[in-house]
């Protein structure tokens, strides 16, 4: 019984050993295939929808514009569009 207990353990523990390594492979493999779209997405975002997701994370008109490199009244412009 100790013999079959042993083996069942150090099976278990090779098993367990393994599954963090797949994990964190699929999560590579995952991340190497999103990244380029979400590159994508934003490289093809408009100004206008790049404000109206600024604002939404609470920014200034005025911090929009400096990111934006434009005038606070085109900042504004763009979040009325």
């Amino acid at each position: 019984m100790a013999a079959q207990c042993g083996l069942l353990c150090y099976s278990d523990s090779v098993t367990q050993g393994n599954q963090p390594m797949a994990t964190t492979t699929l999560a590579a493999i995952a991340a190497l295939i999103l990244l380029p779209l979400l590159i994508l997405l934003w490289v093809t975002e408009s100004r206008p929808q790049r404000a109206r997701r600024l604002r939404s994370y609470g920014w200034s008109q005025q911090r929009i514009a400096d990111h934006l490199g434009v005038s606070r009244s085109t900042a504004r412009r763009l979040l009325t569009a």
